[in-house]
């Protein structure tokens, strides 16, 4: 309970999936959570998972978890989000931009509208919020942003292509995360001297989460590279740990970074260990 001990860490998207994993894992961690996301006490999209059922799963470990309903889509909501965080815990240390929900359709039914929203939620938000919590980051001399990438913004070879790259919709969401990877790293640059770091964490596949699930992308052909959801959230966890500068700038994909570093993951709860790395004190 002790690595993120006194620090407060914003999750988006905290209702379900990779994002309420990150949060029970930074939660076990020590640090005070604070979960967002549109389904705070209801779901509001149809899929299992609400802000509250992640703030019971961290706290039945001993975590602490704050609520804020907040839709990254909305330029007021983003604003509300990093405001009320400050007001109710103090300060804000961490950040993890997770929320999105992938839309994949053909190009002729992909709207302006849809196309918009897609960029608001996975480009402009994440941009958004770091440019907000950058600012008291600065005032406490120390921060970390973690932006959810994706595989996906490594560009496909062909032809012939693969079922994902044909599959309709995968273009652009393939194309925003190739940009937060892009993002990321230039932001590492400019708040290098603010002693702020910025990362990339990212599947080394898929997880299975109820939005991957009701996309349909998970065939027989994908099922060999779905990963648990504890190595991404091991991962972050890492990433925020560590010094700012001494690890920033990087593209974190999940238990290959662990290889890498020589962590073991552990359970969200932080009581077991699932994979063993050696060279780790964990």
């Amino acid at each position: 309970m002790s690595e993120l001990a006194g620090k407060v860490a914003i999750v988006t998207g905290a209702s379900r999936g990779i994002g309420r994993g990150i949060a029970e894992r930074l939660g076990s961690a020590g640090a005070t959570v604070i979960l967002a996301a549109r389904s705070l006490e209801h779901t509001t999209d149809g899929m299992a998972g609400t802000l509250r059922d992640t703030a019971a799963a961290i706290e039945a470990s001993g975590g602490k978890a704050i609520l804020i309903a907040c839709d990254v889509e909305d330029e007021h909501s983003r604003v509300a989000l990093i405001s009320e965080t400050i007001r109710r815990a103090g300060r804000l240390d961490i950040l993890v931009n997770n929320a999105g929900r992938a839309l994949h359709e053909s190009l002729e039914s992909f709207t302006s509208a849809k196309a918009r929203s897609q960029i608001e939620q996975y480009l402009t938000a994440p941009f958004d919020l770091a440019r907000l919590a950058a600012a008291h980051m600065r005032k406490q001399g120390q921060g970390w942003i973690v932006n959810l990438g994706s595989s996906t913004a490594i560009a496909p070879s062909g032809p012939p292509y693969d079922d994902y790259a044909t599959h309709g919709g995968a273009a652009l969401y393939a194309a925003l995360k190739a940009a937060v990877h892009r993002l990321t790293i230039n932001l590492a640059a400019e708040l290098f001297a603010d002693n702020i770091s910025v990362n990339v964490v990212a599947p080394v596949g898929a997880v299975l989460t109820p939005g991957v699930e009701a996309l349909g992308v998970i065939t027989e052909e994908t099922k060999a590279y779905v990963e648990p959801v504890e190595h991404i959230a091991e991962a972050t966890l890492a990433l925020v740990s560590a010094p700012p500068r001494t690890m920033t700038g990087k593209i974190a994909f999940s238990y290959m970074f662990l290889d890498e570093i020589g962590r073991s993951t552990h359970a969200l709860d932080g009581k077991s260990i699932l994979q063993k790395r050696p060279n780790t004190g964990g």
